[in-house]
């Protein structure tokens, strides 16, 4: 866990949605990267229909060169304009990571996720076992789940080590706090991604009055917030411009003191 430095993560998840324009898009990562990024989270299903791999291209491309982390995710791909598939067999898993490592020109990826265990059919056992043999066949560094529930993590951690979990974990909405806590215990680190999801349709009054005292925006104090929260998470925090990386980026360094902390407590309540 304690190899995964840098605790704010840049998301290439924003740059997938739709067909945009791939130069402005790695100018954006490479800011970040530039500025401190530390980490690029990825996946094979942050593509588009015309481009299955532009997520995981768009991020070897910005990589290469450095010494930034890359977590990527398999076992779950885009299908169409608006349809996606869930398969986590092992079949499956070995033939993603092999896309993988091609599309990254290495011989082992730094970290790797099963991404949808929870719309998966294939039991998670059967995954993970795959996935500890490609980490014993010196293809993984590390390996971990996303979108898994505590059940999850047990039966998987029953069969191998599990070095990373990725949810979705806001800081209003703290939507994983029994897995946050789970990994917490087991020392395994935890990345939060839609850190800021469900800020628009709930509001944060106290933190909103705060960000104008200080001069920042309040997404950044809503990033530090959720930073304080456990020593093992890290956020995914997504960007389409530079701006909103470097303000991303901010987060870690903001100063974390009784003020805000009292702030982000009052809208909790």
């Amino acid at each position: 866990m304690k190899e995964l430095v840098g605790r704010v993560a840049l998301g290439v998840a924003s740059f997938s949605f739709a067909p945009r324009d791939r130069a402005a898009d790695l100018a954006t990562i490479r800011a970040g990267i530039a500025a401190g990024t530390a980490i690029l989270d990825t996946a094979r299903a942050y593509a588009h229909a015309d481009a299955p791999l532009y997520g995981e291209e768009l991020a070897a491309d910005a990589a290469r060169g450095t010494s930034v982390i890359v977590g990527t995710k398999g076992g779950h791909s885009r299908t169409g304009e608006s349809t996606w598939d869930a398969d986590i067999s092992p079949d499956r898993i070995r033939s993603d990571v092999e896309t993988s490592l091609r599309v990254f020109g290495r011989e082992r990826l730094d970290l790797y996720y099963l991404h949808r265990v929870d719309l998966a059919e294939q039991p998670v056992e059967q995954a993970v076992s795959a996935l500890a043999k490609l980490r014993d066949e010196g293809k993984l560094a590390r390996i971990g789940l996303s979108n898994v529930s505590v059940a999850d993590l047990e039966r998987a951690a029953a069969v191998a080590r599990i070095d990373a979990v990725q949810n979705h974990h806001s800081a209003i909405g703290r939507e994983s706090l029994e897995v946050l806590a789970w990994c917490e215990a087991n020392e395994v680190a935890f990345f939060a991604y839609s850190p800021l999801r469900p800020s628009v349709a709930t509001p944060s009054p106290q933190l909103a009055a705060l960000a104008g005292e200080r001069g920042v925006s309040l997404q950044r104090l809503q990033l530090r917030a959720l930073l304080a929260s456990s020593p093992v998470l890290s956020v995914v925090s997504g960007a389409t411009r530079p701006e909103t990386v470097l303000d991303s980026l901010a987060a870690e360094s903001e100063p974390w003191d009784d003020s805000l902390a009292t702030a982000y407590t009052a809208d909790l309540s």
